[in-house]
């Protein structure tokens, strides 16, 4: 916004305070009063905190991650054949109860399902079939792989993992197996704050806390390590005029980003932005 045309803003907010009203320019709402010198902001609509960060993702569908090929699970090599039974694994490191490698696959946490190739060795001539889930969840009525005497076995599925990022296996028959994992599953990090740093509308994802420790000054700690996360912040209602940065790397706590938010003449101010992270 012009220099000019925001003088005749404040101008305009000004005279609508002393009359206790509210004014309405281009389809935005500014409440009478406030210290703001554009004047506090009726809260934003939906639509506009979407169209305040093209980068936040408009609902909570998990995004895939690939990785390199890599072995979380081997009880030939650690924990024996499954005879008719459910035995709980990790998808996060460490793996070496479970026979995995020793160094980890590089999952975060706070994933919700894995992709991997789940293989089967059928031991003393069994045949059957191995199912997956979410550990605590309900067992599934259909199988990831069958398997039978003829030799080693595999199938390259999706599996969810509860919030610790475990999931379950379960043979029908005995078994050695082996898992490759070839990606993750993980919720977008983004969220919408009010000015006094409570997340707005619910508008979230992955959020664990969010703090505003002064003027201008937030923190949003997500549920995993965001030191690799390119992040965008953005003011809802006056994105001309404030300038929001976010931090990701100056922080004690490897989950959590820092923001400042500066206004046109370079003063700590609070607004309605949103905060959005591509990892």
């Amino acid at each position: 916004m012009p220099v000019l045309s925001r003088r005749l803003t404040r101008f305009a907010v000004a005279g609508a305070a002393a009359l206790g009203l509210t004014l309405t320019i281009g389809g935005v709402g500014f409440a009478s009063g406030g210290d703001s010198p554009n004047g506090p902001a009726v809260p934003p609509t939906r639509a506009q905190v979407v169209a305040a960060s093209p980068a936040m993702a408009g609902g909570s569908e998990a995004q895939f991650i690939t990785v390199a090929p890599c072995r979380i699970i081997d009880t030939r090599v650690a924990g024996g054949m499954l005879a008719s039974t459910a035995r709980n694994f990790k998808a996060v490191a460490p793996y070496a109860a479970q026979g995995g490698a020793a160094a980890g696959c590089g999952i975060p946490a706070g994933i919700t399902a894995v992709q991997v190739n789940v293989g089967a060795i059928s031991q003393l001539s069994s045949a059957g079939y191995v199912k997956g889930w979410a550990t605590g969840a309900t067992e599934p009525h259909a199988s990831l792989v069958n398997f039978d005497k003829s030799g080693p076995t595999a199938n390259m599925v999706t599996v969810p993992v509860n919030g610790s990022g475990s999931f379950t296996l379960k043979t029908s028959g005995k078994a050695h197996l082996f898992v490759d994992i070839a990606g993750y599953y993980v919720k977008p990090l983004y969220v919408s704050l009010t000015p006094g740093g409570a997340v707005y509308a619910g508008i979230s994802s992955g959020v664990v806390s969010t703090t505003h420790p002064s003027t201008g000054f937030y923190t949003v700690t997500f549920n995993r390590n965001i030191r690799s996360c390119a992040a965008v912040g953005s003011d809802m209602i006056f994105s001309g005029t404030r300038d929001i940065s976010p931090d990701v790397t100056n922080n004690a706590d490897a989950n959590t980003v820092n923001l400042q938010v500066t206004n046109s003449s370079n003063a700590n101010e609070d607004t309605f932005l949103t905060l959005s992270l591509t990892c």
